[in-house]
């Protein structure tokens, strides 16, 4: 199975056509980088240096350019921009933030990690197929890409049942 959809369908699609949560005010893509803007001022209960941040950039603009993809997982190279304060150092809470508005769609944790590259840059890498294996049994995701606005992906479907829930 391949599917070659422009980046608005498949956020529909990935969202099962829900809203963007809260946090998230903006979510688009132009070539192979997806952009999203995150506002601080609804994350509930913030922990305190997210508070901080927020008073003085209460917007973070993530840039996530897919890099590569292999066994089950996506890569993509991460920029995190909020005004001038540098924010390198709040990933691990952005990461945590993340999950748990994962967890709240009824989605397993750990499926979105930020890590060092090798040259000590952050990336992202998102376990596309632990999404799928939650959602449906019998689907191995074996490309992934983001291209021109445009993601593709191909998998292989054998015994396929989709998971209750």
């Amino acid at each position: 199975m391949r599917l070659m959809l422009p980046f608005p369908e498949a956020r529909e699609l990935a969202l099962r056509g829900a809203p963007l949560p809260a946090l998230v005010s903006e979510l688009v893509c132009s070539g192979a980088t997806v952009r999203a803007d995150l506002d601080l001022r609804a994350v509930p209960s913030p922990p305190l240096a997210l508070r901080a941040v927020a008073m003085v950039a209460p917007i973070i603009r993530v840039h996530a350019t897919f890099r590569s993809f292999d066994a089950g997982k996506a890569t993509f190279d991460l920029r995190v921009r909020a005004a001038s304060v540098p924010l390198q150092r709040l990933l691990n809470q952005l990461t945590g933030l993340l999950n748990s508005g994962l967890r709240s769609q009824h989605l397993p944790p750990g499926l979105v990690t930020v890590q060092q590259g090798p040259d000590g840059e952050p990336i992202v890498v998102i376990d596309l197929q632990a999404g799928v294996d939650h959602q449906a049994a019998g689907v191995t995701v074996t490309r992934f890409a983001i291209d021109d606005g445009a993601v593709e992906v191909a998998a292989t479907v054998h015994g396929f049942a989709l998971r209750a829930g």
